[in-house]
């Protein structure tokens, strides 16, 4: 039997974690893949023959006669607190065939020392049936996600990771199990939402004053129709995409200085030309000054704005989008950005600069004596005296360092064009 694909990325923080994509494209067919079917049922590798929403051409087949664990034999995580474990995530992709009992499931997550163990003592968390399907949608992939960070137990105990659909009689399909498991947010950025645990057609709220005024509907990429992303249409001004976001125990949303997003123009009138507007809890903490041009139409561009004078505990609404009459975008990967530690924080109070991309300007909240803008490999590209907007229209699309210097204090950021 051969073993099935494991990309291995390991980050230096205080616990050795990891992250993990488990796939099972170079498992044989009728072999297990890697997967021990605990108790009531069996699981062998089958050819995908459902690959709208998945293009994988090998998945792990499962037929469950009575809540049937599944221990992943070469899936480990590492024991730690929940709090190591804060921004960790695990992401599976589940699709039912069929069978008796197939609508309204719950999902447990373990991690136990062997294939016979999947108690209460080794459970880390349950994502309920709101978090998987309904009344089940038979051919049709789910993507689920699980936050460690809602874990039952104080510390996670070291094993290999269990997943128990509890159904009496269902037939399913599992692909690529992700795991995310780290001590810091990915790059520094925490992901808000990217539409992946999401069902398609899925209705979102909105801030609107009328129904008619606008709808929030998750949907396939309009790029890439593996992925999801959420579909705005307005038919008003002030219509805005609306999620309620929880953050990491123990972070505030002071804690965050920046928002980022992916936008797809469907169509360029009554899109572009337009105020991009963002709230918090009701209040606005960003408008663009002016009608600026919001982004190409049919292509993805980054978006990305600095948020300061934050009000609000570790749970908030946060409602933003473009203000139209006319509507048709769609909006991906939404991300919030933690305040960068290269600064100690006696510096930031006393001379505090914000850095932040704009309509094609690295722009800084303060003047600064010099700003120098770096590729990440460390070559200056460009460097500027006493200013606080840096033209960048002509550089490329992608990451560059900023650093500005005040009355002999450096501050230093990454930007995203």
């Amino acid at each position: 039997m051969k073993k099935i694909y494991i990309s291995l990325v390991v980050l230096a923080i205080n616990l050795t974690l990891y992250a993990q994509t488990v796939t099972f494209e170079s498992a044989e067919i009728g072999s297990m893949g890697g997967a021990i079917a605990m108790w009531s049922g069996s699981v062998d590798v089958k050819a995908n023959t459902y690959t709208i929403g998945n293009t994988s051409s090998k998945v792990l087949h499962v037929l469950n006669t009575g809540s049937l664990p599944i221990y992943f034999s070469n899936v480990a995580l590492p024991v730690g607190t929940a709090a190591t474990y804060t921004y960790s995530k695990l992401r599976v992709k589940y699709l039912v065939i069929g069978g008796t009992d197939t609508g309204y499931p719950s999902l447990d997550i373990f991690s136990s020392p062997n294939s016979t163990t999947a108690t209460s003592s080794v459970k880390i968390g349950t994502l309920a049936w709101t978090s998987l399907w309904a009344a089940a949608e038979i051919g049709v992939w789910k993507t689920i996600e699980f936050t460690f960070s809602n874990s039952l137990l104080a510390t996670i105990p070291a094993g290999n990771l269990i997943l128990k659909l509890n159904k009496t009689n269902t037939e399913y399909l599992i692909d690529d199990v992700e795991l995310v498991l780290s001590g810091t947010p990915e790059n520094g950025f925490l992901t808000v939402e990217d539409f992946e645990s999401k069902n398609s057609g899925d209705v979102l709220n909105m801030k609107r004053w009328a129904l008619i005024d606008g709808t929030s509907t998750v949907e396939a990429n309009p790029t890439d129709a593996t992925k999801k992303s959420v579909h705005i249409i307005t038919s008003a001004n002030d219509a805005l995409l609306k999620l309620n976001v929880t953050l990491p125990s123990g972070k505030i949303v002071a804690d965050y200085e920046n928002i980022s997003f992916d936008i797809y123009m469907s169509a360029a009138y009554q899109n572009n030309y337009k105020k991009m507007q963002i709230y918090i809890d009701g209040t606005k903490v960003y408008e663009d000054a002016g009608y600026p041009s919001q982004a190409t139409v049919l292509s993805w561009t980054p978006k990305s704005y600095a948020l300061t004078n934050l009000a609000g505990g570790n749970a908030f609404v946060l409602d933003f989008g473009i203000s139209t009459p006319g509507g048709n975008y769609f909006i991906d990967n939404i991300k919030l950005k933690q305040k960068s530690g290269i600064t100690d924080m006696k510096q930031l109070n006393e001379n505090p600069i914000l850095i932040y991309y704009s309509n094609n300007n690295i722009n800084l909240s303060k003047l600064a004596n010099q700003v120098a803008i770096y590729e990440v490999n460390g070559h200056m590209l460009i460097s500027q005296k006493n200013t606080s907007i840096v033209n960048v229209s002509n550089l490329e699309r992608g990451i560059y360092i900023v650093k500005a210097i005040l009355n002999g204090q450096t501050t230093i950021s990454k930007v995203s064009k």
